[in-house]
C-alpha cells in the first residue's frame, strides 16, 4: 500500500493519426518538466547524421535485435518499411524505478502491444497512461499535411487511410482529446499527467 504523499512516476503513451501533433507535445512536456524525460526506443536502421545512440535511438543490428527478441527484452516491437523498431523493457522499468516520469509516442499498434503487457505487468499496469489524440476530422488532417508541404499525394493518401483505420480504437484509451491548438492540447495532456500522479488506485 502507498500512501497520499507517494509521488509516483508515470509511464504516458500518446498516440493517434497523423497530423495530431504527438512528437510536439511530448517535446514540450519534456521541455517544461525536468522530471520527465523521453522513451528512447530501438531501431535497426543505420543512425542518420547527428543522432546519438542511447540519446536518439539504441541503435542495433539485425542480429542485436533478434537477441533482444530472444530475451523477451521489448514490451512492443514492429517492422516498418524495411526496418524494425522497439520498446525495450529495461529503458522503461529502470527509469520509473528512480521515480522518473516518462512519455513517449507510437502507433496503434504499438499501443495495443503494451496494453497486452500491462495485464501481466504489475508495474506496467500501475504505471502506464494512454492518450488518443483525435483529429477534428480528416479534412483537418488533410489541411495539416497539405501546410507541411513534405509529401507527395500519394503518401497523403496512405496516411489519411492510416487515420481511418486509427480513429474508431480511440474507445480503448484511458483519455481521448480532440485536437486543438498547440497550447489547448498541451494543457490538456498536462492536466492529465498531473491528476492521474494524484490517483488513488495507482497508490494501492
Amino acid at each position: 500500500m502507498g500512501s497520499p504523499d507517494k509521488d509516483l512516476a508515470l509511464l504516458m503513451i500518446l498516440a493517434g493519426p497523423t497530423g495530431t501533433g504527438k512528437s510536439t507535445l511530448c517535446s514540450s512536456m519534456t521541455g517544461k518538466y525536468d522530471r520527465i524525460q523521453r522513451v528512447v526506443t530501438s531501431t535497426t536502421r543505420s543512425p542518420r547524421e547527428g543522432e546519438i545512440n542511447g540519446k536518439d535511438y539504441f541503435f542495433f543490428s539485425e542480429e542485436e535485435f533478434d537477441k533482444k527478441l530472444g530475451d523477451d527484452a521489448f514490451y512492443e516491437h514492429a517492422k516498418v518499411h524495411a526496418h524494425r523498431y522497439g520498446t525495450l523493457k529495461s529503458e522503461i522499468q529502470d527509469k520509473l524505478a528512480h521515480n522518473i516520469d516518462l512519455i513517449m509516442n507510437i502507433d496503434v499498434q504499438g499501443v495495443a502491444a503494451f496494453q497486452r503487457e500491462a495485464e501481466k505487468d504489475a508495474l506496467l499496469k500501475q504505471r502506464v497512461v494512454t492518450i488518443f489524440l483525435m483529429p477534428p476530422s480528416l479534412d483537418e488532417i488533410e489541411r495539416r499535411l497539405i501546410g507541411r508541404g513534405k509529401e507527395d499525394r500519394a503518401a497523403m493518401d496512405r496516411r489519411l487511410e492510416s487515420a481511418r483505420v486509427e480513429m474508431p480504437l480511440w474507445d480503448t484509451y484511458d483519455f481521448c482529446l480532440i485536437s486543438g491548438t498547440k497550447d489547448e492540447d498541451f494543457s490538456k495532456v498536462e492536466g492529465i499527467w498531473k491528476s492521474e500522479k494524484l490517483r488513488v488506485a495507482r497508490l494501492k
